[in-house]
């Protein structure tokens, strides 16, 4: 009877050990973030974010992913690499803690890591400079044992470089949340070349944020090819793989290249069939530098001749070192001559105002070592002309850095230009009756020197401020009528001119008569007041908002 009990247990845990087939630990288990605790005959799976440990039935891939959905949402998007980091942290500091149950020190000290890699400095910078420094600091002001607790701060290379990558993440999908969130956002796409050769495409997303506008850095990548419309879009289809959704957006703001306006492969024709209700501008700075690009021969011979002499000095050290040398032996107002870059907009005027203000250091540096257009200084003329470059590229910076406000709309722009294009006739008005006191470096070089404005200075100057006038007027043309109930809803002439449909026509006379809303928006910038306009980054209005959402905001 006992022989037959034994046999009869014998089978019935056989055939419970058939029936519960132990499990075994895989490696892609790690991109749940589970790892595994106990032999490997029967490992039990152990989540690295709250450090528990399921039993070993449950190593399953859906019961892990519903363990990391349901206690840990927040970590559902992370790829398998970060928690093998977290892992091999763990390890290499011999640490058991993990990052919802671990211990106070080894947060504070995931935090300060974090604190370090914000700094935006080289990610070495912590290995080499600022754990000995601060080690050193708080072994002679605290004491050896605080020391050890220095030494827990993960400050290595890689890890600093994933912290910048983790807080750029975060960044991202904050700014990613928040256009999905706006029901309107508007983009400015622009490719350039760095010093690398590198073509580098930037994408600034504008957008609604409890309603009023912020702008953010959206996307930073480089192009690997050529800079055609296709491969342009290949990388802002980024918009389409985070689901952000193309139909919200209003405008698109971009260059002049060919490859940003071609309708069939640039950027802007591309962009329309996925989103035809969108609506294209031209950056308003690189238009305002297309219009300052012209200049007569005599002034562009001027302009190339005053940047070989500021090469000629810049190009060896040996001569910037003399040159310096002579300049603080001069008691000079500057030490250097700028060195002339074309893909910055406003070296120009710095440099050529830099350059008139030492053009007696230059003069004498140029006895000791001989240039061919050293005689160009003592030239009268030539003197006038760079004076007046100096000048005119000043007021160009100045009109050019007032179009970079984040608050600048189109409206803005066109009273801007407006504004130029009207004092450009009153400057040639003054230079006819002999007045050039309105250029300042000029009208001091003829003051000190006691000369007049030469007649062939005067032609040259009357016909590039002419080229200036007719190239604004090209590059900004007059903003039509029928949109300036945007900025003034209130005037009955725009009230009238307004292109809209019945409904909308009917809500805009009921809001041009309300007298307290007239008052306010005299007090209120326009797009905190309406709310009305899609703008792009540095000022570029894209398109205005639907007439509809303005009414909902202001009812």
């Amino acid at each position: 009877m006992s022989n037959i009990l034994v046999q009869n247990t014998n089978q019935a845990q056989s055939l419970v050990s058939q029936r519960g087939k132990k499990r075994k630990y895989c490696d892609g288990y790690m991109k749940y973030g589970f790892s595994y605790v106990g032999n490997e005959d029967c490992p039990k799976p152990q989540c690295m974010v709250c450090g528990e440990v399921l039993s070993n039935g449950s190593m399953k891939p859906s019961l892990l992913l519903r363990h990391l959905e349901t206690k840990h949402a927040n970590y559902k998007n992370k790829e398998y690499s970060f928690f093998k980091r977290l892992v091999e942290n763990n390890k290499r500091l011999n640490l058991t803690s993990y990052i919802l149950s671990g211990n106070k020190d080894y947060e504070n000290a995931v935090e300060a890591s974090y604190h370090i890699g914000k700094c935006g400095k080289s990610r070495t910078i912590a290995e080499n400079l600022i754990s000995p420094c601060i080690t050193e600091a708080i072994r002679c002001m605290l004491g050896e044992e605080h020391v050890r607790k220095m030494t827990t701060i993960p400050l290595s290379n890689n890890t600093i470089s994933r912290r910048i990558e983790d807080m750029s993440d975060d960044v991202e999908m904050t700014v990613i949340g928040r256009i999905k969130s706006s029901k309107i956002f508007a983009i400015q796409v622009y490719e350039s070349t760095d010093v690398a050769n590198c073509a580098i495409l930037l994408a600034i997303a504008r957008y609604l944020k409890d309603n009023e506008v912020e702008e953010n850095l959206l996307l930073c990548h480089p192009l690997s090819q050529r800079t055609r419309g296709e491969g342009i879009l290949n990388v802002v289809d980024y918009f389409k793989e985070e689901e952000i959704n193309w139909s919200n957006c209003c405008g698109l703001c971009t260059d002049g290249a060919k490859s940003m306006l071609g309708i069939y492969s640039g950027l802007c024709g591309l962009v329309m069939k996925v989103a035809p209700n969108i609506s294209w501008s031209h950056c308003c700075i690189h238009r305002q530098s297309l219009a300052c690009k012209n200049f007569p021969g005599e002034l562009k011979l001027v302009l190339d001749e005053a940047v070989k002499v500021v090469n000629f000095i810049k190009s060896k050290s040996t001569n910037s070192r003399i040159f310096k040398a002579l300049c603080e032996e001069m008691m000079s107002p500057h030490s250097t001559v700028l060195l002339h870059t074309e893909v910055r907009w406003l070296s120009r005027g710095k440099v050529l105002t830099q350059l008139f203000e030492l053009r007696h250091e230059v003069q004498v540096f140029f006895e000791d070592h001989p240039f061919f257009l050293a005689s160009k200084l003592q030239d009268c003329n030539w003197l006038q002309a760079l004076a007046y470059l100096s000048d005119i590229f000043q007021i160009v910076n100045k009109l050019n850095l007032a179009l970079q406000n984040s608050s600048v709309t189109i409206f803005n722009v066109s009273d801007k230009i407006e504004s130029m294009i009207k004092k450009i006739d009153f400057w040639r008005s003054c230079l006819e009756n002999g007045q050039p006191e309105l250029f300042k470096t000029l009208h001091n070089f003829l003051s000190e020197n006691k000369l007049n404005l030469s007649w062939e200075i005067r032609k040259k100057i009357n016909e590039h401020l002419n080229g200036l006038k007719l190239d604004f007027q090209k590059y900004f043309p007059e903003l039509e009528e029928e949109i300036y109930w945007i900025s003034n809803p209130f005037e009955e002439q725009y009230v009238q001119a307004a292109k809209l449909s019945v409904k909308e026509k009917e809500k805009l006379i009921e809001l041009s008569t309300d007298s307290t809303l007239n008052v306010n928006s005299k007090d209120t910038f326009l797009l905190t007041f309406g709310q009305t306009s899609a703008e792009n980054t540095n000022g570029f209005l894209t398109t205005p908002f639907c007439f509809f959402c303005h009414l909902q905001v202001l009812n």
